[in-house]
């Protein structure tokens, strides 16, 4: 098989402003952030649109029918793509951790990396920090700063606070913001009941869901003080999860 080139004064603009830099050139945050915005606006919706089309040609295909097996490989097909965009996009927004840094540490740096500008994220740590495994710091980092990218894009938030609370026996952390999403819309696409979400719609949400289940934390979304929603989740201090 072959393979042909594309010149770059031939690509699209989008492709032209997605394509891969150089290796060993970073980023700059504002560069990083642009990216992850247009991404999500642009490819990661298209794919999101494709998908939605497909499960309404599933509703309408009947069971055993010669294409419907067709559509539903092309739904599995889809949902993949979105979680292989939404991991693109979580680490354009993450950039890289250092393996031995620090929840409260890396919580503050999604204050600089947050896709919205105009989103004010604060972050307040209670009690004595206890160390927690890689693995557990890495997934509430992810919890956090998906919450984070929601309240901004989809909730239409203006201000985030992130809370991380040690006690003796339980670590907390809380997401909360002033958007305008409902606490009981979020419980049902974390239980899977919102049309789509099988095909990648609120994948980043269904994720740290399953993530939470399978670290065996407790996860809650409720009605936050700031008068949009929290997203709280509850691990015990003195394992923090598997290491696995």
């Amino acid at each position: 098989m072959t393979s042909t080139a594309v010149p770059a004064h031939a690509r699209s603009p989008r492709a032209q402003r997605a394509a891969p830099q150089p290796a060993g050139r970073a980023l700059p945050d504002d560069e990083r952030r642009r990216l992850a915005m247009e991404l999500h606006d642009g490819v990661v919706q298209d794919v999101l649109a494709a998908g939605m089309a497909i499960d309404l040609c599933l509703a309408d295909t009947p069971a055993g029918s010669a294409g419907r097996a067709g559509l539903e490989h092309a739904k599995r097909l889809t949902a993949t793509a979105l979680r292989h965009l939404r991991s693109t996009l979580q680490g354009m927004l993450e950039g890289a951790a250092a393996a031995d840094e620090e929840l409260p540490d890396m919580l503050g740096r999604l204050k600089a990396q947050h896709p919205v500008r105009q989103l004010d994220v604060t972050v307040e740590i209670t009690g004595s920090p206890v160390p927690l495994p890689a693995e557990a710091r890495q997934a509430l980092y992810r919890v956090a700063s998906e919450c984070v990218f929601n309240a901004a894009v989809h909730g239409g938030a203006l201000r985030a606070v992130i809370r991380l609370g040690y006690g003796s026996r339980i670590v907390t952390l809380c997401v909360a913001d002033d958007g305008h999403g409902q606490p009981d819309t979020l419980r049902k696409i974390i239980r899977g009941e919102v049309p789509g979400t099988g095909c990648g719609y609120h994948l980043g949400l269904a994720g740290i869901a399953a993530r939470a289940e399978e670290m065996g934390w407790t996860l809650r979304a409720d009605r936050s003080d700031l008068g949009g929603i929290a997203v709280r989740v509850l691990l015990p201090a003195a394992s923090g999860g598997s290491d696995g």
